[in-house]
């Protein structure tokens, strides 16, 4: 990954860069005495998904600065799968695939479970189609339907209003099906900021919003203070800041505070919620800050790489299954990555009041071993350390620590009923997205026969929190007494838009809504004029 991000970082020399802007090397003042080292039009704050907004802006012949915390850019979209989910997209159409706004608005109500406002929703089945194709009529980007997803994009085939496929787009490319893409489409929007005259700093992490109390008694963003060099600067944006700095992966305490599962963060480092304090330092409202882009991972795997690289769980194995300490199954092990998260959140109510699914495991047989590789070893390849391995259930128990008796009749009620193409208990198998790839629906199930047997410990993880300041449908966002903090904007995971709401829509389903609220701050913020 740091080769990936390095190679990046150099292919746009020129682009990027240290210091202070525009070639001004003395401090001003204005005519209300704020002192300023530099001055633009807007302020990206996260050159990842907020690159559209910057774009959106420089297409109107606006000055805009990116600052970037890290040394390269691109955050965890650099290091994504590249995949945006956009309802009613004109690339779906393209190709051949049907949808429509009522459709969208179907499946986007019931996703958001009563957890987004209402014009959220609206908005990004509105703006998300016009992003899609501002993008590829404005930059050298052209989109594909996705290949990396295969023949079912959508998480949740059985909903009112899914489609099977077409949501799911991504960048067209030469590059291996499975490949990551999202440096792919982080090189597009770039290599566009460029040619258009944006300028960004690398190591520039945004420190504070500079704003002023009006006397309608409003708050109004005047610019940014960053850090470059160990020195601080004070930019002047005349028109507004656009916070797209991303989550709080990385930020133990605001994790522990918000968050009510243990979670791996797997996204950047530089993830540490900066853009959400600063906000939250001039009053804004809160929103979604429970809710992560869930995904599960080994154990063993997310300790020892910590970042998009361990969410390779591979639970989708037919003869396999995940239980937790007691040995009894607590999911289906076959449904998406940020639903499967959620399994994990039952407590018991009695002793210690411990999470009943954490600790818990993924088991399975040889047949697992014989069909292909498991995480990422082929057959006859060792495993990893973190995989046991034993010639009975009961051995297997015993080395990781579940309970034997009650392992062993999960195995058999599982195998009596995978037998018989049925999971009573969770369901599995019985959806499109179950079945994806598979030519018969018990091929979803088999049974756990074929010695030897092997498990692992398996957690809950995040691609990113999705929280933040609280935004209206012009990506403004709002105080505490839902009235706008004037000349800010906020999107992706340093908003409070989610999906719209908590849950993944389906592939790229972080990547679409970002984009689209990007794109939205680009327009507002554009249209406002300079402040005196």
């Amino acid at each position: 990954m740091k080769k990936r991000r390095e190679f990046f970082l150099k292919s746009f020399i020129g682009v990027v860069g240290t210091g202070l802007l525009l070639g001004s090397k003395r401090q001003f003042k204005d005519d209300n005495n704020f002192i300023w080292h530099g001055e633009t039009d807007i302020a990206v704050i996260g050159a990842g998904t907020g690159l559209v907004g910057a774009i959106t802006a420089l297409k109107k012949g606006l000055r805009v600065v990116v600052l970037e915390k890290a040394s390269s850019p691109g955050g965890t979209t650099g290091i994504s799968g590249g995949v945006a989910w956009v309802p009613n997209n004109h690339v779906m159409k393209r190709e051949g695939f049907t949808d429509s706004r009522v459709n969208s608005l179907k499946y986007l109500n019931q996703l958001s479970q009563g957890q987004a406002d209402q014009e959220l929703i609206e908005a990004f089945a509105k703006e998300g189609p016009r992003m899609v194709k501002f993008i590829e009529d404005n930059t050298s980007l052209r989109w594909r339907v996705s290949k990396i997803m295969g023949e079912a994009s959508e998480y949740h085939t059985d909903w009112e209003g899914s489609v099977l496929k077409g949501r799911s787009i991504e960048p067209d490319t030469d590059g291996p099906i499975g490949a990551h893409f999202g440096g792919v489409l982080i090189s597009y929007l770039l290599k566009t900021f460029k040619n258009l005259g944006g300028k960004i700093l690398l190591d520039a992490p945004a420190i504070k919003l500079i704003s002023r109390d009006n006397e309608d008694g409003s708050t109004e963003v005047l610019g940014v203070s960053y850090s470059s060099k160990g020195k601080v600067f004070n930019l002047k944006t005349k028109k507004g800041v656009h916070l797209a700095s991303g989550g709080f992966d990385h930020n133990i305490q605001m994790k522990k505070n918000f968050l009510s599962v243990p979670s791996y963060g797997v996204g950047v480092k530089s993830n540490t919620g900066d853009g959400i304090k600063m906000a939250m330092k001039l009053g804004a409202d809160l929103r979604n800050m429970n809710e992560v882009w869930g995904s599960v991972v080994y154990k063993g795997e997310a300790e020892v790489l910590g970042s998009l690289n361990a969410v390779t769980e591979k639970k989708y194995y037919a003869s396999c299954i995940l239980v937790n300490r007691y040995g009894n199954r607590f999911s289906n092990e076959k449904a998406d990555y940020d639903s499967s998260w959620r399994s994990f959140h039952a407590k018991e109510n009695w002793g210690a009041l411990k999470y009943k699914n954490i600790p818990a495991f993924q088991i399975f047989d040889h047949k697992v071993r014989l069909n292909g590789t498991l995480a990422g070893k082929k057959f006859d390849q060792a495993l990893p350390k973190w995989f046991f391995k034993s010639n009975s259930i009961e051995g297997l128990a015993k080395k990781l620590g579940i309970n034997q008796n009650n392992l062993k009749s999960t195995i058999s009620n599982f195998n009596k009923n995978a037998l018989l193409g049925i999971d009573p208990d969770f369901h599995r198998g019985e959806t499109h997205y179950d079945r994806m790839g598979l030519d018969d629906h018990s091929l979803a199930l088999q049974p756990l026969d074929v010695p030897p047997f092997y498990g692992a410990e398996i957690a809950p993880a995040h691609l990113g929190t999705c929280g933040g300041p609280r935004v209206n449908k012009f990506s403004e966002v709002l105080d505490v007494n839902e009235i706008p903090i004037q000349r800010l904007c906020a999107s992706g995971n340093s908003s409070g838009v989610g999906s719209p709401g908590p849950s993944y829509g389906g592939g790229g389903g972080t990547i679409g809504p970002a984009l689209t609220f990007a794109y939205i701050a680009g327009k507002t913020l554009s249209s406002l004029e300079d402040w005196v």
